[in-house]
């Protein structure tokens, strides 16, 4: 946490207006591939509904950085907390042709899972990684653990610098480094590495 609160308020605006500044060049970059006499390519529209979903998650993870504004917590059966993910990751997988798979073994799937900031922290942590797996497949497998809810990504490159539970100085610090490690302390979230896998814990009630 940043003790000046005046501190962590220009490094929130720093990083919103930095990645405000990406998506922007995001949709010049579209603009600059595209034809202007002709419609959008088909690629080119993927481009672009991945940056408008990026923007929505911009604007969405700045009200709760700012104004401490999160969704009502509730739950959902593990088919629909499923498919909420995968439709949050749709844009970006298909842009870069990084096929995603969610998997849960019987015990798992025949529980509550508890929705939707965690459904959103998992897709914006996978969103991190997905340039690093691309273009093979994103694998996430859940599973129940000592009554908490568990999601493993196989094959995840290390954890991130910026989202370490010490991360160095020189981390750079983006908008959904700051979301991600302010929710996992909210939600009371462990973040470690295993052999071949990044694993993240949510304790909740069976």
């Amino acid at each position: 946490m940043i003790a000046d609160p005046q501190a962590g308020s220009e490094r929130l605006w720093r990083t919103v207006l930095h990645d405000v500044n990406n998506l922007l060049a995001g949709f010049q970059g579209v603009l600059d591939l595209s034809d202007p006499d002709q419609p959008l390519s088909a690629r080119n529209r993927l481009r672009l509904e991945a940056t408008l979903a990026e923007g929505r998650n911009v604007v969405a993870m700045s009200r709760a950085l700012a104004l401490d504004r999160l969704p009502d917590p509730g739950v959902l059966a593990w088919p629909e907390w499923r498919q909420g993910l995968l439709r949050r990751l749709e844009p970006l997988s298909v842009l870069f042709s990084c096929p995603v798979e969610v998997a849960c073994p019987e015990e798992g799937a025949s529980v509550p899972w508890p929705a939707p900031l965690f459904q959103d922290w998992a897709a914006a942590f996978s969103r991190q990684l997905l340039p690093w797996i691309a273009p093979g497949t994103l694998r996430i497998q859940a599973a129940v653990e000592d009554g908490g809810r568990l999601l493993r990504w196989v094959g995840a490159p290390p954890i991130p610098p910026a989202l370490r539970p010490e991360p160095p100085d020189d981390a750079p610090a983006t908008l959904a480094s700051l979301w991600l490690r302010a929710m996992s302390g909210r939600l009371g979230m462990d973040l470690r590495e295993e052999q071949d896998a990044l694993v993240v814990r949510i304790p909740c009630a069976s």
